[in-house]
Order: structure tokens, then sequence, then C-alpha cells
């Protein structure tokens, strides 16, 4: 199945309209989020020292179970439907941010000609998206 692209509309930070790019690879339970004006990007956490998904990845996520694609997990809760999936950030401040069970990694802009060269790239990440931050 190839690759599906959507666009999600949300607030940024300073209440701006702006879009989110969103491209679907149904084969590999993977979801590419393009942000860079941080509407759904994940929000760092002072207290845990660590990434948590913000508010705006909710409301994203709660409109993108609703759509066709996922009728098959209509009936599920939005935090487990969303644990069913690979998210991978593209994000402000050229970095990549992958959520995989409730845990984040975070790649920065110096890493990307390893995660480029990695045997798997093409399965866990979107070129387009990351030419796109560079």
């Amino acid at each position: 199945m190839p690759i599906q692209q959507i666009e999600y509309k949300g607030l940024n930070l300073m209440d701006v309209v702006s879009t989110v790019e969103i491209a679907i690879d149904a084969a590999h339970h993977t979801v590419h989020v393009l942000d860079t004006q941080q509407i759904v990007e994940p929000e760092y956490d002072f207290m845990t020292k660590g990434y948590r998904l913000s508010e705006g990845f909710y409301k994203m996520a709660a409109v993108l179970q609703a759509k066709p694609l996922f009728s098959n997990y209509k009936e599920c809760e939005l935090y487990h439907w969303i644990e069913t999936y690979r998210w991978v950030f593209y994000s402000s401040k050229q970095t990549i941010k992958e959520y995989v069970h409730g845990q984040f990694h975070i790649f920065h802009r110096e890493q990307f000609p390893v995660i480029e060269q990695s045997a798997t790239f093409h399965q866990k990440y979107y070129s387009i998206y990351i030419n796109r931050l560079k």
C-alpha cells in the first residue's frame, strides 16, 4: 500500500493557523508528521526532563482516527490507537522525534547522515520530510 498524504490545520504557539503535513505508511504502522510550526510537535517536560505528546497532537490524532483509513480502530480508545502506531515527527530545530510504545527517541540534524545510511531507512523514515528539514 502506498504512503497516503494528508494535511491538518491547527493553531501554533502564537495562535496562528498553520498546516501540518502527514504521511501515513499503513504497511509499516507508521505516521510521519512534518510540523515546523509547532502545532502538534511533542513538548519538552521540565519536570520529567523528557518529551511528551502535546495537546495539539491529541487533537490531531482524534481527527486522524476518525478518517476512513483507520476505520478498523474507531472503537478503540484514542490512547490505545496512538500506541498501535509509530509516530515520527520531523520538527522545528531540525530534529526528528520518534515516538514508539510511550518512548521518545530524538535525532538531531548531525545524525541525519547516519540515519540515511541505515539498512532500514526507507522503512522507518520518510526521506521527503528529512530533506525538507535540511
